[in-house]
């Protein structure tokens, strides 16, 4: 072997080499525990067990359970520091390879040591923590956290900085052959490189941008130039044609026809399939201002210039929708069928009653005839506006259509690829602004469509009428079994929603907003579509005022109940009723009260006497079990059940947070097995509150309720709580709405029909002229009656027993429906009297469904 100068190496030395392996051995080990510990870093995991944890498993390291404590013990001592500490491994070995003496090794142990130290102290000085391997760490780890306190004492941030730094090259130097200088030099250089690369490609790029600009700039200057030049050329053609299409007058009316002409002309162009909405004809005395005004309408043309220039493809105005139902005056023979329909479909329902008649729309108002106008200039305006605030928020798109409609605009926004849709939905308050509206809602999307929708306030509101609704041939048509007027949709089209189907309705709104009035028209739909042998109602007004109208009519199972405690007596009568009518479907075979009806009107109600009896005995009716079903038949003059068709009921109920206050857990619990159960009996609840709180609307209640009626409401927490989404508080008032009809998630945008109390007294005097109501008083007894029951020991002592004994013999015959109805008791109570009297040789015993003979006189 040769030395350093060439020369071989004497053999002395050589043996000396040999006979010192502990160096080689040294050299390797720590070599391989500069690759281990590097590697141990580098697969770093925080779950993995070490020192400072508990962790049990096995580790994820790629150096097992051994490299995850080393690796956690230098990440905690030294922190991102600890990856010098492999290099100084390296080097260590190398020193002690080249055998440059012990006391060079441990010089080179110590500078890397004070090297590996004060580069924790420089990079815990500069950033604090440092994110590694889904943990955040201490950047110099413990040690370079204590030391950096300390030096920060003495030299503050850029003084510990430059201290640390210097001891760190310094000790490098010192320690390794790497030349400070030489890396300087090196680090300087790439820097240098680097920069001049990037300025020439900076300025490459700088340049091409400012061309591209210069050139799109040009072009686009020269279309709006070649455009103005277009549109004055087309405007001097024009004027040029209506002067020459012009009959020899004066020059007067000249000018003020060409002032008008233009600016329709202009207002609504070929292209766009837009329905003409022509202007009211001017009148002979109103030329002489045409002429003044002339020369001030021809500059009226340059905001419509403006909007085609700043839209890139003008919206459509749809306005078929919105023409077919709304308040203009329409086509005397198309108003002449609807009517004539209707009033064929409605004669046909009078004759089929029998003695009921049904109320005339004569008793209505009739809807004003207002000339539909359009302001087409607005809407593009509005549409200019609105995507001029999209894009002051980085927004592109345009809008692609706008809706006009009775109460509300519907303007349909396409957004540009990439934008999120919850961006736009939170522009609704920076859009009411920039648009001076009184509520903005968007709808984001818009349901079936890849557009946004926007709903703005029209500028003209539209009142919405009950008499256009019956006039529709579809109310009193087959397609909906219980037809509720509930008011038309955003286009203007009359909106009908089915009773049966929802089963039930829960409706929501603050004072003024219009609840009220829905409910009456809710009401007085019903009663234009059944009479009192169809349909029964239990009307519930806590607050004494709101259904007072309806007090003594006919379709009334109660006075109106203003009493919470009546009240909660009568939604239990109503879960009793609803048990008795599917005991009897179940004896019939019947799914629901509509097949059960129909079995009766194509048997006969004899047929379906026979079959509910068939299986009774002679043993006679049991208090409990047996056949207390037969209430839900209205008993004959004779005290007999008068199997029939069995009518629908309808309880609707003004306030539900009274009710709540008063007797909770009762209502609570009979609203809802009446919303799980009460469909297929055809009961049906509609529950009203201006409270729609959590301790009003309960989650049980709102669980069996999935049609829900929202009007306006005061914050974004009640609209949440009545339709599990925000919206209701951007409504409009005065019967604007929002509703989830039954089977869809969605909301509907509904403008409810109005009714005054003039025309409520007209229809409701109407129907009582027809006949007084037929109440059934029991239905606020039977719960106390029932009651009672329990501790009367015998019926010997029942007070009213002697009155029975005498009711009957006066009669001749006797039957606890009988007892009951002239008694205005229960019917437990009476089918007692009745098997009293029956063991005392009163009466004789039970015969089917017929009334007992009286045996003592």
């Amino acid at each position: 072997m040769e030395n350093r100068h060439g020369s071989p190496r004497s053999p002395r030395n050589q043996g000396a080499i040999e006979k010192n392996p502990l160096a080689e051995v040294t050299s390797i080990l720590i070599f391989a525990l500069s690759i281990f510990s590097l590697c141990a870093l580098l697969t770093y995991h925080p779950n993995d067990p070490s020192l400072f944890s508990n962790a049990k498993g096995p580790a994820m390291n790629a150096c097992g359970r051994v490299g995850a404590y080393i690796s956690s013990g230098f990440l905690q001592w030294f922190g991102m520091g600890s990856f010098l500490v492999p290099a100084a491994l390296f080097f260590i070995s190398a020193s002690i390879h080249k055998r440059e003496g012990w006391v060079r090794v441990l010089g080179t142990i110590g500078g890397m040591t004070v090297s590996v130290i004060s580069l924790t102290v420089f990079l815990t000085l500069q950033w604090k923590y440092w994110p590694y391997s889904g943990t955040l760490l201490l950047t110099g780890g413990a040690f370079g956290a204590w030391i950096s306190e300390l030096l920060l004492r003495q030299f503050n941030s850029l003084g510990s900085s430059l201290v640390s730094l210097v001891i760190f090259f310094t000790a490098l130097a010192l320690s390794t052959p790497l030349s400070v200088a030489r890396i300087g030099a090196t680090i300087l250089r790439v820097l240098w490189v680097l920069t001049w690369k990037t300025t020439r490609l900076t300025a490459t790029y700088l340049v091409y941008f400012i061309g591209i600009v210069a050139m799109r700039t040009a072009h686009a200057t020269g279309d709006f130039v070649q455009r103005l030049i277009e549109g004055a050329v087309r405007r001097a053609r024009e004027r040029a044609e209506l002067w020459k299409a012009l009959p020899p007058e004066t020059a007067e009316d000249k000018k003020g026809t060409i002032g008008t002409e233009a600016v329709c002309m202009k207002a609504t162009p070929e292209d766009k399939p837009v329905i003409d909405v022509e202007s009211s004809p001017i009148a002979p005395e109103a030329a002489p201002p045409a002429v003044s005004e002339a020369p001030n309408a021809l500059p009226e043309l340059e905001p419509a210039e403006q909007l085609n220039l700043k839209l890139a493809k003008e919206p459509t105005i749809l306005l078929r929708q919105a023409s077919k139902n709304s308040n203009s005056e329409a086509p005397a023979a198309q108003e002449s069928d609807i009517v004539t329909k209707a009033a064929g479909k409605l004669a046909r329902i009078v004759r089929r009653k029998g003695q009921w008649k049904l109320p005339t729309v004569e008793f209505l108002r009739k809807p004003p005839k207002i000339e539909s106008s359009i302001d087409r200039e607005r809407l593009l305006s509005n549409s200019m506006i609105l995507k001029q605030k999209f894009a002051d928020f980085g927004i592109e798109g345009e809008v692609t259509a706008v809706r006009p409609g009775p109460v509300i605009t519907l303007y349909e926004f396409k957004p540009g690829p990439g934008v999120k849709v919850s961006k736009i939905a939170a522009l609704a308050d920076d859009l009411s602004m920039a648009l001076s509206a009184q509520s903005v809602r968007i709808l984001a999307p818009l349901p079936g469509k890849a557009v946004v929708g926007i709903e703005i306030p029209s500028e003209h509101r539209e009142t919405v009428y009950l008499r256009e609704f019956l006039q529709n041939a579809d109310f009193f048509g087959s397609k909906h079994v219980i037809p509720v007027a509930m008011g038309k949709d955003i286009g203007g089209q009359t909106y009908l929603s089915d009773l049966s189907r929802m089963p039930h309705l829960l409706c929501a709104g603050q004072t003024g907003a219009g609840k009220s009035v829905f409910m009456n028209g809710l009401i007085c739909s019903l009663l234009y579509r059944f009479t009192p042998d169809e349909l029964r109602m239990i009307l519930v007004d806590p607050k004494f005022i709101e259904f007072r109208a309806y007090q003594d009519m006919p379709h009334l199972l109660l006075p109106v109940v203003d009493d919470p405690k009546h009240a909660s007596l009568a939604l239990k009568w109503a879960v009793r009723e609803m048990d008795r009518r599917y005991r009897i479907l179940a004896k019939i075979g019947a799914r629901n009260l509509a097949t059960f009806n129909q079995k009766v009107e194509e048997m006969g109600a004899d047929v379906v006497h026979d079959l509910l009896f068939s299986e009774e005995n002679s043993e006679g009716p049991q208090p409990t079990s047996g056949n207390d079903w037969l209430e839900a038949f209205e008993p004959d003059e004779g005290g007999a059940p008068r199997v029939g068709k069995l009518p629908y009921v309808v309880v609707i109920i003004d306030e539900l947070a009274d009710l709540m206050m008063t007797a909770r857990k009762e209502v609570e619990i009979s609203i809802a097995r009446l919303a799980q159960k009460a469909r297929a009996a055809g009961i049906h609840l509609v529950a009203a509150t201006q409270r729609p709180s959590t301790d009003v609307v309960t989650g049980l209640i709102k669980a069996n309720l999935p049609s829900r009626v929202s009007f306006q409401l005061a914050s974004y927490i009640d609209s949440k709580t009545i339709l599990d989404r925000a919206g209701a508080e951007r409504l409009l008032g005065q019967g604007d709405m929002l509703f989830i009809p039954p089977g869809i998630s969605q909301t509907v945008r509904l403008h409810g029909a109005f009714v005054d109390d003039d025309e409520i007294t007209k229809i409701t005097a109407f129907l009582k002229s027809q006949g007084k109501p037929s109440y059934r008083e029991e239905i606020l007894l039977a719960e106390d009656e029932e009651n009672s029951e329990d501790g009367m020991e015998s019926d010997d002592n029942d007070e009213m027993f002697e009155e029975a004994v005498e009711l009957v013999k006066r009669a001749g015959h006797a039957s606890a429906s009988f007892l009951q109805r002239h008694l205005k008791i229960g019917y437990n109570r009476a089918a007692r009297m009745i098997e009293t009297m029956e063991s005392r040789g009163i009466v004789g015993p039970a015969d089917g469904a017929r009334p007992r003979d009286v045996l003592m006189r």
